[in-house]
């Protein structure tokens, strides 16, 4: 459903199908390497951890953890309930065809829910306003909302923020006990007032996934912002949309409301805690918060049989011990069919030598493959960021030091080290080409 619509919007686009191909490979191809800690919850989810080698060098040095979260592969018969936000920007960027498709959205993502749901309709321009307050989605609480949805007009600026804490704010209200609690944020992207950096506004909406809220954003008009509605939705662990033509909403919706009947898996977490002598840095791709020794991680409602890979960056100091405990990884989430709350729990060691070559027989390639394909998503998000603001030449040279990586990981197999170096070539070709 993205379409394209401006040459800056078609370059992320293509990066963005790039990436989503390194992404895919690396999310819905489920390992689990030898000898790897499992944990499994009673109702099959599993939760498996690994470091790239199962011996490290003495001294001190950055590791790479792979935790994999796999969902069972359960029949799920009907979709959980869904208490959802619908958050409208009718500032005045938004005037005219923008506007309409705007509305024309939230009126047939309303039509769509069921009586177990429950919905608000949100507007924002300089301000706030909730236009329909957290209702179940009746018949006759929908054609009300669609009424309403109708006399929204366009003006003011444009306080991205503002519509995303009042749209939380009233899921806090929702009816609906368990479930799934999702925004879906419709808008040009053209934040100008509130939070309107694009890094504060990330970061406001990994921290509303993180309380269990996941957001997806639907952008509208020939000049949105691309990068600023995709990001969103990749922290807010939801989908991007882009509407160009109303008569793909129905396939749209069909989509996003689809995704949520085989959820099995809600408020799925991760928290990591530090060993001494071990530093959890960061979680490639997802908002990481941490309090004292431990990290915590937000990942994405899962859905039946579906699998996630969350690679983190460790540092590991100069330790004396021979066996170096790394972390424990908990995974937390909610069971969506009846919102019973399960842990799973593992941990993770390594041995600490100073033999070269036992460091390179222990290597886990499957581990390796997952890392690098973390890496090349995101310097082509990285890429994409740049260009926009930067040029094509600053792009070009952050995949030229991505391909430079892939050649020198020496434990990479070459089939894989060939697959990612096309992909880069390829984005870098787009760049050229933009």
């Amino acid at each position: 459903m993205v379409a394209t619509a401006s040459s800056s919007a078609r370059t992320f686009v293509v990066l963005g199908s790039a990436a989503a191909t390194v992404i895919t490979a690396l999310l819905l191809h489920p390992f689990t390497p030898a000898n790897a800690p499992v944990a499994s919850g009673d109702d099959g989810m599993l939760v498996t951890a690994r470091m790239t080698s199962t011996q490290i060098l003495r001294g001190a040095s950055d590791q790479n953890l792979a935790v994999t979260i796999t969902a069972p592969a359960m029949r799920v018969q009907s979709r959980p309930p869904l208490s959802l936000a619908v958050v409208i920007d009718r500032s005045g960027s938004m005037s005219g065809e923008p506007m309409e498709n705007a509305k024309a959205a939230a009126a047939r993502l309303v039509s769509k829910l069921d009586a177990g749901d429950a919905f608000s309709i949100v507007t924002y321009s300089s301000g706030d306003e909730t236009v329909t307050p957290m209702l179940r989605a009746t018949d006759a609480n929908k054609s009300q909302a669609m009424a309403a949805i109708a006399m929204i007009n366009d003006d003011g600026g444009t306080c991205i923020s503002c519509g995303l804490v009042r749209g939380a704010n009233e899921l806090a209200r929702s009816p609906v006990i368990g479930g799934v609690q999702r925004i879906v944020l419709i808008s040009d992207g053209q934040a100008n007032e509130g939070i309107y950096d694009r890094d504060e506004l990330a970061k406001l909406a990994g921290d509303t996934a993180a309380k269990g809220t996941s957001i997806s954003t639907v952008g509208v008009g020939l000049d949105f912002d691309e990068v600023t509605m995709t990001r969103l939705a990749d922290v807010g662990r939801g989908n991007y949309y882009f509407v160009e033509d109303t008569r793909h909403l129905d396939a749209m919706f069909a989509k996003e409301l689809g995704g949520l009947a085989e959820t099995v898996a809600a408020d799925v977490r991760l928290v990591l805690t530090d060993r001494p002598g071990v530093h959890i840095e960061e979680a490639y791709g997802y908002p990481m918060t941490r309090a004292g020794d431990h990290v915590f991680v937000p990942v994405a409602d899962l859905r039946a049989g579906e699998t996630r890979k969350v690679v983190f960056r460790v540092r590991v100091e100069n330790v004396a011990a021979t066996k170096l405990d790394i972390t424990t990884v908990q995974l937390g989430w909610r069971r969506v069919s009846d919102g019973a709350s399960r842990k799973a729990q593992t941990s993770v060691q390594v041995m600490v030598t100073d033999d070269a070559r036992a460091v390179a027989e222990s290597i886990d390639v499957r581990t390796v493959e997952a890392v690098e394909q973390v890496n090349t998503a995101r310097a082509f998000e990285e890429a994409s960021a740049v260009y926009d603001s930067q040029g094509a030449d600053a792009a070009q040279q952050i995949i030229d030091r991505r391909v430079q990586a892939i050649r020198a990981n020496k434990a990479l197999p070459q089939a894989s080290m060939d697959k990612l170096e096309a992909q880069s070539w390829e984005a870098k070709d787009d760049f050229a080409k933009a």
